[in-house]
């Protein structure tokens, strides 16, 4: 197991920019291997999600070249008659639901799988959903989890309801499967969806990359487009932007994120106006946003994070060092992430001498870590905390940060991009 140290910071300083989406990276790739002709991808992220994702989606016979500033892709896909087609979606959630749909959708044979962690994660409502348009899949170990052997190509044309309580990606999933079958799919919520904002990210892409999408209510139809277009830009990545915009919290000074705007329909963009009411100033640049915070106690807050849950352990590591009581309420969704994020947290804070408790779908933090000990900081293999871990090294310092590579997944550069800018 490795080990980092970030010392106490007395200020951050410095302007980053950001990397580019994985969210919406990830929706390019799964759209340029459903095109019919090149796609250039400009900007993708390079991330251990990403390249599971991309992997996966060459073995179904998308072709792949690297252009100048980003990348060629196009299908069409395919798996044998013979045999399966071995999709390792490794440790991506994004990846495993995404080719859960598309793989149901393409002709042949493919088995999926994943790391111990996915394995566990739920795929129950989207195999039923994929199941009731047609799908035949079989669960080799458990029903409702990987690994999945799936007899592609049986999708047919319909109107069908998933329940994305615990994760919208089973909605999106469909709706860009939906490009992949004749006549395409009408997709509806069977109830609330988590974290809905990224349903609404997955419906601009589809919509970027020419395909037909109409709305009838709370359903979604969708149906391939007559002409992919010939580039799609990655925007920048909310998610990644929110822990370096908090470093001014964490430690003080001023940060500049180039690459994202303050107001935009990115599921994350919403966490910055919780940055500011705990005190920390923002500013909207011409590409980018500035956060400054001039000393004081940071203040607490009590806010509904139902649709921005990634945001919420950079978040709750703020709250840690702020006075008082927060609560960051209608996250039940964070317990089928990388790791159960809501326990992953409380026990983060508490290593670092912080008091978090959960309550059925809320977790509940008490300010007052004052300063650092000698004390392992655990991430659970979990990027999101690994970065809610740095937020308290540079404020309080002392502590060891458990498996920073875990950070890999959706930004392996950010420990070098924090570490420039502190003094």
């Amino acid at each position: 197991m490795d080990y980092l140290i970030l010392p106490r910071a007395s200020r951050v300083d410095g302007k980053i920019r950001v990397p580019s989406s994985k969210s919406a990276t990830n929706r390019a790739l799964l759209l340029g291997a459903l095109s019919l002709e090149p796609v250039q991808i400009g900007r993708p992220l390079e991330s251990g999600d990403t390249a599971a994702l991309a992997r996966c989606l060459r073995a179904m016979g998308a072709r792949m070249e690297e252009v100048p500033g980003g990348l060629s892709i196009c299908g069409p896909l395919s798996g044998s008659a013979s045999s399966e087609t071995r999709l390792d979606a490794e440790d991506s959630g994004t990846a495993a639901r995404f080719l859960a749909a598309v793989a149901a959708a393409t002709p042949g044979q493919f088995l999926l799988d994943g790391s111990a962690r996915l394995r566990v994660r739920p795929m129950a409502e989207l195999i039923d959903a994929l199941r009731e348009a047609g799908g035949q899949i079989r669960c080799s170990r458990e029903e409702g989890f990987l690994p999945l052997s799936i007899r592609g190509g049986r999708l047919s044309r319909t109107s069908l309801a998933v329940d994305a309580g615990r994760s919208s990606q089973f909605l999106s999933a469909l709706l860009l499967a939906a490009v992949a079958v004749d006549g395409g799919l009408t997709v509806r919520p069977a109830g609330a969806v988590a974290s809905g904002p990224y349903v609404e990210a997955t419906i601009e892409t589809l919509t970027a990359f020419g395909h037909d999408v109409r709305r009838d209510g709370s359903g979604v139809t969708v149906a391939r487009g007559a002409r992919s277009p010939r580039r799609y830009e990655v925007p920048g990545d909310h998610s990644s932007a929110v822990p370096l915009l908090a470093a001014a919290g964490a430690a003080g000074g001023r940060v500049t994120v180039r690459g994202v705007s303050a107001v935009s329909a990115a599921a994350d963009a919403r966490a910055l106006p919780v940055l500011a009411k705990m005190g920390i100033t923002l500013e909207e640049e011409p590409d980018g946003v500035t956060a400054s915070f001039s000393g004081g106690p940071l203040r607490p807050v009590r806010v509904e994070a139902t649709e921005f849950p990634d945001a919420v352990p950079a978040l709750a590591a703020l709250a840690a060092l702020a006075q008082g009581e927060s609560r960051f309420e209608g996250i039940g969704q964070l317990r089928w992430k990388e790791s159960d994020r809501i326990a992953g947290l409380t026990a983060l804070l508490s290593a670092a001498g912080g008091s978090a408790r959960a309550a059925n779908t809320e977790l509940i933090v008490t300010g007052g870590v004052a300063r650092g000990a000698a004390a392992v900081l655990p991430t659970f293999n979990d990027h999101r905390i690994a970065m809610a871990a740095a937020l308290l090294s540079i404020a309080r310092g002392g502590y060891l940060i458990e498996n920073p590579s875990c950070v890999g997944k959706s930004y392996p550069d950010f420990f070098r991009d924090l570490a420039s800018l502190l003094p």
